[in-house]
């Protein structure tokens, strides 16, 4: 069955007197359809993107590759590459800030996500593999998402936001990045905190 367009719904409430109960009916379905229809999916990025980058889909059609998310990040972790922006983790990290975002002119970054979508990996020249000590990563991780329980570092993914500190602390470079899915916060719309 079609939807049934707002022109519809006037000519009706032209022509038709509704009560009271039929209103609330009304009002009660349309918000418990609103609530089916918002689905939380996750994706993953192609690259390390800007932590309140849409999916790639959208970001390809809304991002018009202005700059104006690269001139505003204070940490200079944002390069236009192909006209997109993307994260550079290599010489410095993300502190989430939210600058870029504030400078988009266009909603490409106005995903409400906490992760850049990248996870640490640690390869077999890390210090405590090597030599059974260091804890610089885990030190200086701001989310403490990097669990040293065991010999060979472990990240804790639902800590983990992708800064990329834990890489820019590690002295013998052992830390490499993968992508992860992301899975976008869920804004409750009765909490007025969102409001």
């Amino acid at each position: 069955m079609a939807e049934k367009s707002d022109k519809y719904y006037q000519a009706v409430m032209e022509h038709k007197q509704i009560s009271r109960r039929g209103l609330f009916r009304g009002l009660l379905s349309g918000a418990q359809k609103t609530h089916q229809q918002v689905v939380i999916e996750s994706f993953t990025r192609l690259v390390a993107r800007p932590p309140t980058a849409v999916d790639e889909s959208a970001l390809n059609k809304l991002c018009d590759g202005c700059g104006q998310c690269e001139k505003a990040c204070p940490q200079h972790v944002i390069s236009m590459i192909a006209g997109k922006p993307e994260l550079h983790l290599d010489c410095n990290f993300c502190t989430h800030c939210g600058e870029c975002q504030r400078a988009c002119p266009t909603l490409a970054l106005s995903n409400n996500t906490a992760s850049t979508g990248v996870v640490p990996l640690f390869s077999s020249s890390c210090r405590r593999l090597l030599y059974g000590y260091c804890d610089m990563c885990a030190e200086e991780c701001p989310q403490q998402a990097i669990d040293l329980s065991d010999k060979r570092p472990a990240v804790v993914s639902d800590k983990c936001n992708g800064c990329g500190q834990c890489r820019m602390e590690c002295p013998m470079g052992a830390i490499s990045y993968t992508l992860n899915p992301i899975i976008p916060i869920a804004v409750i719309a009765n909490d007025p905190s969102n409001l």
